[in-house]
């Protein structure tokens, strides 16, 4: 089964006639994980930001997109070290990107699931379910608020099937909980001088929080290519 085809199974999730064809694609997506395998690679750009290395799974990281431009770039970055590492990832409700972006991204074509739209207010929670079932992590951007218990739900549903929800939040819809919290406080383009040249890589300032490991904020650099 291809990527598209399983985006086509997954957009029909509200209907009781396709249950088959999900369950069908949890077994068939879902790569065979080892029971001390706690963690999801990262690039190696991001492996001195994240406090234990790597994506725990079951974890929520929340990307906040309300100070600096660059959050899209990082959230994508989150998941292509998985992409890379063989785990199947997906975006969700990120309709302004592609393919295209993801692959520049370094994020593997054929390890990736597409949903642009997750359809009504009634039927995106399963769908992510859905997700969940099948993929290792899912890239997720809220159109609309998100309720706190709504929230709860989806961050017990990640935890129990061990898949790595990653929020894009661009418009504060996301009320939480989150385990790791990202913020881009700023960006800076590197490559253009006066009149000529190309943009060749981006440097970003982090504010990194959250629990356990991540309990004490922490400052970061990161530097990616364009």
């Amino acid at each position: 089964m291809t990527s598209a085809a399983a985006a086509e199974v997954v957009a029909r999730a509200g209907r009781a006639s396709d249950r088959s064809d999900l369950q069908r694609l949890g077994t068939r997506f879902r790569p065979t994980s080892l029971a001390g395998e706690h963690l999801l690679p990262v690039t190696a750009a991001l492996q001195g930001v994240l406090p234990v290395g790597g994506l725990i799974r079951g974890s929520t990281v929340l990307v906040d997109a309300q100070r600096a431009s660059g959050a899209t770039t990082l959230a994508l970055e989150l998941l292509a070290g998985p992409s890379l590492g063989g785990y199947w990832c997906a975006l969700a409700g990120v309709s302004q990107l592609g393919c295209l972006a993801a692959v520049e991204r370094g994020i593997d074509p054929s390890q990736l699931v597409i949903v642009p739209s997750l359809g009504a207010a009634d039927r995106w929670m399963q769908v992510l379910a859905t997700l969940f079932d099948s993929v290792d992590a899912v890239l997720f951007a809220p159109r609309t608020a998100v309720r706190s218990s709504d929230a709860r739900r989806l961050v017990t549903r990640s935890r129990d099937r061990g898949s790595v929800l990653v929020v894009l939040d661009r418009e504060k819809s996301w009320p939480g909980p989150s385990d790791l919290h990202c913020t881009v406080t700023s960006s800076v383009w590197s490559g253009l001088s006066r009149g000529h040249g190309l943009l060749s890589s981006r440097s970003y300032r982090l504010e990194v929080s959250g629990r356990g490991a991540a309990a004490r904020p922490l400052l970061a650099s990161l530097q990616l290519p364009a």
